[in-house]
């Protein structure tokens, strides 16, 4: 990547995390965007998606995560329940892998992240994103 390329050029590889407990989501209100959203972040250097979404969940959560499989071709990594693209500001666009995770617990640790939690099965009262709403869905049906 060009180091002086602007927002609009610039791409960011992130995961999302969709907790899965007693056949609801886990969605938490991002401090800095107020958006209800699921846990997540950036790929760090040297990660492969996966390790990425194990570590995203339990720095935001503190929860471990059973990733399942077979959700997708051969080859697709374990609880990979989509891609998605969206606009994030200065850090240009974010190029999303949705993953699934059943967790055993609902005992969140705190994060400076996010300041609100809600296992929810519908987040139609929710401020959040279209795709948010949509992926939710099809966490709860993987």
């Amino acid at each position: 990547m060009n180091v002086n390329a602007s927002a609009a050029e610039r791409r960011t590889f992130s995961v999302a995390v969709f907790c899965r407990h007693g056949g609801e989501i886990l969605l938490v209100r991002h401090k800095r965007l107020d958006l209800w959203l699921p846990v997540g972040g950036e790929i760090e250097p040297g990660e492969t998606p996966l390790e990425a979404a194990r570590r995203e969940l339990r720095e935001e959560t503190g929860l471990e995560g059973v990733f399942p499989g077979g959700l997708g071709v051969e080859g697709t990594p374990p609880g990979l329940i989509g891609y998605e693209e969206h606009p994030a500001g200065s850090k240009g666009l974010h190029l999303n892998f949705c993953f699934v995770a059943d967790v055993p617990s609902r005992a969140l640790a705190p994060c400076d992240e996010w300041d609100g939690a809600v296992w929810t099965r519908e987040p139609s009262g929710l401020e959040c994103p279209p795709n948010v709403r949509q992926l939710v869905v099809l966490a709860l049906a993987a």
